[in-house]
């Protein structure tokens, strides 16, 4: 398998196959299990359900339709940020090596685009540090442990200042504390305002 051995490879793919796949193809919408946009219908009760719709679909449907309502979400790039960088640190790969995976599963070359859709608002005069405060969140945000949606779009975020924690692709992935599920969050810029 050359870049990825194993599990990690496996989750990785079928994570991202799931994330790209129209909601009418996943087995979960088939099933009748959730609709044209992702939302849950019913409980999966037979076990033919239970594997159309278990909890890493769970996961993975909740990042989804989060991941759709960023700004900019025309580019693929800047739906999957976040989720492209969890993957990323879980790995412990570079962008280098995850646009290799991406164009060998899916053809996606996202080195090669050049789209820069990040506003620099909440960046320090040096464009290096986000600024300290407290911001509103412009979209609902899943937890980085468990991938619950709890971090609801509205609700506030304390970020001290600091570098980015990471990137993907050029988009720089910061760090907050969601007052209220009081937990640590990943965000771009694009996902607050004050």
């Amino acid at each position: 398998m050359g870049l990825l051995r194993g599990p990690d490879f496996f989750y990785s793919l079928r994570f991202l196959r799931l994330l790209t796949m129209p909601w009418e193809k996943t087995a979960a919408f088939k099933a009748g299990l959730v609709d044209k946009d992702g939302k849950k219908l019913k409980k999966a009760e037979t076990s033919e359900e239970k594997s159309a719709y278990n909890v890493f679909h769970k996961l993975v449907f909740n990042i989804r339709r989060l991941l759709g309502k960023v700004p900019g979400g025309k580019s693929a790039i800047a739906r999957y940020a976040t989720a492209l960088f969890l993957i990323k640190d879980h790995l412990k790969i570079s962008d280098k090596e995850m646009s290799k995976v991406l164009k060998e599963a899916y053809s996606l070359d996202l080195l090669e685009l050049t789209e820069d859709y990040v506003n620099g608002w909440y960046l320090t005069e040096d464009e290096r540090k986000i600024q300290s405060g407290e911001y509103a969140l412009t979209r609902d945000i899943a937890l980085p442990r468990t991938g619950d949606i709890l971090a609801l779009e509205g609700t506030v975020v304390k970020i001290t200042e600091h570098e980015p924690i990471g990137s993907i692709f050029g988009i720089k992935i910061f760090e907050g504390f969601h007052h209220k599920t009081r937990q640590k969050i990943y965000i771009t810029q694009e996902d607050i305002c004050r």
